[in-house]
């Protein structure tokens, strides 16, 4: 039985964790970053976002380096595979 209280005790602690770490990404605040979020933050349209884009947008380091599959420092609208 402590396990069980423990694993769900974790499990409640990660979506709390997801869901602060998402931030002022999600912009609709379902709890979720979509393809169209990211893309809100390339503000000047050319359809990357640079890293300070990223940080002027509310973007952990850590989600910019999940997002930025290729490492070149930016993150380009083909390289994000999450759902719109």
């Amino acid at each position: 039985m402590k396990l069980v209280t423990t694993l769900v005790a974790l499990t409640l602690v990660s979506g709390v964790a997801l869901a602060a770490s998402a931030g002022k990404m999600d912009k609709n605040g379902d709890g979720k970053i979509t393809k169209s979020e990211v893309m809100a933050c390339d503000t000047d349209g050319n359809k990357i976002i640079s890293k300070d884009e990223a940080k002027a947008c509310g973007m952990t380091d850590e989600q910019f380096k999940q997002y930025d599959k290729n490492l070149d420092g930016a993150i380009a609208a083909m390289e994000l595979t999450i759902p719109d």
